[in-house]
């Protein structure tokens, strides 16, 4: 079994990114609307009518787009949301409108509902595949981190979170591929002409990381790798989602990551308006999944 994910767009105007198993495609947020999905995966060898799955870290608008409804109800598209956002999720307006159209039209009214899918602790997309959930801090409600295990291959995935714990560094420990945000810059974000609460917000511990707490929850994540299950182990991508257009760029990023030679070989730059290629991750070997299992036994 094999697993790859595609970053199509991550952001402050949106988020997602494409898992591709061999059971099938779903997406991690779905932050552009169904069309400018349907673009960004043109010469991915998929397209909408091919994805299974929606997984939502959260439900800031920048991560999941009204306009998929439709879609959603046209392909059937599963889309999985943490059960204590559920109801906020089917109270939107949005929502409550396609139920109010279904309903004139003589349509089952719960029709979307039905594809909704609350996870606590861990989800299934597709056959084969596992994802481990990790409750992230994230403003008030919250976001949501994951562990995507298929066979042996095992991505991590975290943006939008606050602050970096330690369970997050034991979880993407041993993974072949790390997506982490890295938002912005402490310096530009200071002296922007951002409002003093939007900055408060985003550096206040619950909003989102900045280079250096990504810079050093990797190398964290790296030496735990190493220290569990050996320096052949270490990831074989590390990806920057989330970058501020405003208050980051990347050479700061590249000249910051460059300082672990481990990191500078292996690190994509996730973009605002361009996908990245297809990330593929690895089959570790059998002695240092058996290290992995004894370390979080």
């Amino acid at each position: 079994m094999s697993l790859e994910l595609c970053v199509l767009g991550s952001g402050s105007s949106g988020n997602s990114t494409v898992v591709r198993a061999a059971a099938g495609a779903f997406l991690i947020d779905a932050g552009f609307g169904p069309r400018a999905t349907e673009g960004r995966l043109h010469g991915t060898g998929l397209a909408v009518a091919d994805i299974s799955a929606i997984v939502l870290t959260h439900l800031d608008s920048d991560h999941f787009n009204y306009h998929w409804l439709l879609t959603i109800l046209k392909y059937g598209i599963r889309v999985y949301v943490a059960r204590r956002h559920v109801r906020q999720f089917l109270q939107a307006p949005e929502v409550r409108d396609l139920r109010g159209k279904r309903a004139v039209k003589g349509e089952p009214a719960d029709g979307f509902d039905r594809l909704v899918m609350p996870f606590d602790e861990s989800l299934a997309p597709l056959p084969g595949v596992h994802i481990e959930v990790l409750p992230l801090v994230h403003d008030e409600a919250g976001s949501h981190g994951f562990v995507i295990i298929c066979g042996d291959y095992r991505v991590g995935y975290a943006t939008d979170l606050g602050c970096v714990s330690e369970e997050l560094i034991t979880r993407f420990c041993g993974a072949d591929v790390v997506a982490i945000e890295s938002n912005y810059d402490p310096f530009m974000e200071e002296h922007s002409g951002r409002p003093w609460q939007l900055k408060r917000r985003i550096m206040g511990g619950s909003g989102h990381l900045s280079n250096e707490q990504a810079f050093a929850a990797v190398r964290a994540i790296l030496d735990r790798t190493a220290a569990v299950c050996g320096p052949g182990r270490l990831p074989r991508h590390i990806v920057l989602l989330h970058r501020s257009r405003q208050c980051n760029c990347p050479k700061l990023l590249r000249t910051l990551f460059a300082g672990d030679p481990r990191v500078a070989p292996v690190l994509t730059l996730a973009d605002q308006q361009e996908r990245t290629p297809w990330l593929h991750a690895r089959r570790p070997r059998a002695q240092h999944v058996e290290q992995l299992a004894l370390a979080w036994a």
